[in-house]
C-alpha cells in the first residue's frame, strides 16, 4: 500500500492526541489500533479508507492502492484539519505560563491538537446529539445514526464508518428512531440540519467566505434547533474558530470552577472576563480545559 508523509510540527504529541481520540466501541468514525488510526473519507461519492501512525516525527499515513495523486493530496489535506498540524502553540503556551493557575495545562498536555471535525455538517449533527444528554448516551445514538444510514468500507481488517450525508439524514424515520432512543427534537432538528445544507445552500465553504465571527455564528443559530452552544461548538471543531466558546457547557464551567479560574459556575461575567484575557486562543482553552476533566 502506498505511504504519504506528513512532517509534525513542533508542539506536537501523538501519544497526547491518541488519548483524547480513544473513546473505545462508543466512537464509531474512527478506529485506534496500538498507535495507529483509521478513517474514511469522501471523495466524489467514493470512501477512501487510510491509518495513520507516527514514526520519527512524522504521521506516515497508508492508503489504498491505486488511488490518485489528487485524492492523495485531499487525504493530505485532511489528516493537516484533523489535527490542526498547521498552527504554532508556541504563543498559546506563552499564554498559559503567565498564569499559575493554568501553567498545568501547558505542562501536562504539551503538544495536544485541537482535533477537529471537518465536516460541518457532522460537527452540527454531534452538536445536537449531544444537547442535554450525557457523552456517552450522545455516542451511542452518533452509532446508531451512522450505522443505520452513513456508508461503510473494510480496510485492513477494520469496518470503517463514515457519517452519513445530507440527502440520507433529511427523510429521517421517526417511528424507528424513537425505538433507538431517539427524541423528536433530535430527529427535527438533524433533518432542520440537512435541509439547511440541501435547500438553503449551506456549506464549509460559504461560511469560510463569512469574515466576521458573529455573521458566521448568526447563519447557523437561523437552523432551528441550533443554538449559540451548538453553532459555537460546530465553528470551534470545524473552522477552528478562536472566538467560538461554546458557553454554558456544563463541563467547561466545572472546569473553570476546579481550576479557581471563576468563584462560581454560574457566574457568567467573570466566564466572559477570564476568555477575555485568553483572546485569540479562547476555542484551545476550552479544548485543554475539556482534557483536564478526563484527569
Amino acid at each position: 500500500m502506498p505511504l504519504l508523509s506528513l512532517q509534525t510540527p513542533q508542539s506536537f504529541d501523538f501519544d497526547q492526541c491518541l488519548f483524547f481520540l480513544d473513546r473505545g466501541y462508543d466512537e464509531c468514525l474512527y478506529q485506534l489500533s496500538g498507535r495507529s488510526v483509521l478513517r474514511t473519507i469522501e471523495c466524489d461519492g467514493v470512501l477512501v479508507p487510510f491509518s495513520i501512525i507516527e514514526k520519527k516525527g512524522n504521521l506516515v499515513i497508508e492508503v489504498d492502492e491505486g488511488i490518485t495523486d489528487e485524492v492523495q493530496n485531499l487525504v493530505l489535506d485532511y489528516v493537516k484539519e484533523w489535527f490542526d498540524l498547521e498552527r504554532d502553540l508556541a504563543p498559546f503556551y506563552s499564554l498559559l505560563n503567565k498564569s499559575d493557575q493554568l501553567k498545568p495545562l501547558a505542562e501536562n498536555y504539551h503538544g495536544l491538537r485541537l482535533i477537529g471535525i471537518p465536516s460541518l455538517f457532522e460537527a452540527l449533527c454531534w452538536s445536537v446529539l449531544g444537547q442535554q444528554i450525557n457523552l456517552t448516551f450522545a455516542f451511542k445514538l452518533k452509532r446508531r445514526l451512522v450505522e443505520a444510514y452513513g456508508e461503510s468500507i473494510v480496510f485492513k481488517g477494520h469496518k470503517l464508518y463514515h457519517f452519513p450525508s445530507p440527502k440520507a439524514l433529511v427523510n429521517l424515520d421517526e417511528e424507528y428512531l424513537k425505538t433507538q432512543q431517539f427524541s423528536r427534537g433530535k430527529v427535527k432538528y438533524i433533518k432542520n440540519v440537512a435541509e439547511s445544507f440541501l435547500k438553503d445552500g449551506l456549506s464549509k465553504s460559504t461560511l469560510l467566505k463569512i469574515p466576521e465571527f458573529g455573521e458566521r455564528q448568526m447563519l447557523l443559530t437561523n437552523i432551528k434547533g441550533i443554538g449559540v452552544w451548538s453553532a459555537n461548538y460546530a465553528l470551534m471543531k470545524t473552522l477552528h474558530q478562536p472566538e467560538a466558546i461554546p458557553f454554558g457547557d456544563t463541563g467547561l464551567t466545572q472546569s473553570l470552577f476546579n481550576f479557581g479560574l471563576i468563584p462560581d459556575r454560574k457566574d457568567e461575567a467573570a466566564i466572559i472576563k477570564f476568555f477575555k484575557e485568553m483572546r485569540g486562543w479562547e476555542a484551545y482553552t476550552v479544548f485543554y480545559l475539556w482534557r483536564s476533566l478526563a484527569g
